[in-house]
């Protein structure tokens, strides 16, 4: 899976919550519902800093806040001949995977297999917020899956100057 504009279509409902439902023999519970029951509100506050998360201007581009170091960006920038649009695709890359290293991805929940829908929703939600946010920006997003399996569902973005239609 490799997406540009990424869009999240296919919108299926996490195991771990079908079962949950099915447990509480009600299937009009929502995902809604799941995080007040489940004392969810704790890590929806956390996650809203990786579907909205804070960046900075250096150097002409936009970077992750959370992944900015200027000695890293600065050593990108050397190793790539200064081409802003790597440096910042390579620097705001956020590997799944690594975001949830300490949660079983195996288990019954199946939550691994979850990834890939997280990460295009993660996406779509970039690509609104940073688009907003830098309206004067042409914002790419991408969301990757490698073939072998090696990294996970990733989702990176990089700016180039807006186009204008008159030219």
């Amino acid at each position: 899976m490799t997406s540009s504009k990424p869009s999240w279509t296919d919108r299926r409902l996490p195991a771990f919550f079908t079962r949950w439902r099915t447990d509480w023999k009600d299937e009009e519970l929502t995902p809604a519902n799941y995080l007040d029951f489940e004392g969810g509100l704790r890590f929806v506050l956390a996650a809203a800093w990786l579907f909205c998360p804070e960046t900075v201007e250096y150097r002409g581009g936009v970077f992750l806040k959370a992944r900015f170091g200027q000695d890293n960006v600065d050593n990108w920038f050397a190793n790539l001949g200064d081409d802003r649009e790597r440096v910042e695709a390579v620097t705001n890359q956020v590997k799944l995977w690594d975001t949830f290293n300490n949660t079983p991805l195996t288990d019954d929940d199946q939550l691994g297999e979850e990834l890939p829908q997280l990460a295009l929703a993660l996406g779509e939600c970039w690509q609104g917020i940073l688009s907003a946010r830098y309206p004067d920006l042409e914002i790419t997003v991408e969301v990757s899956d490698e073939e072998d399996g090696s990294y996970g569902p990733t989702v990176t973005f990089w700016t180039s100057p807006a186009v204008s239609p008159f030219g």
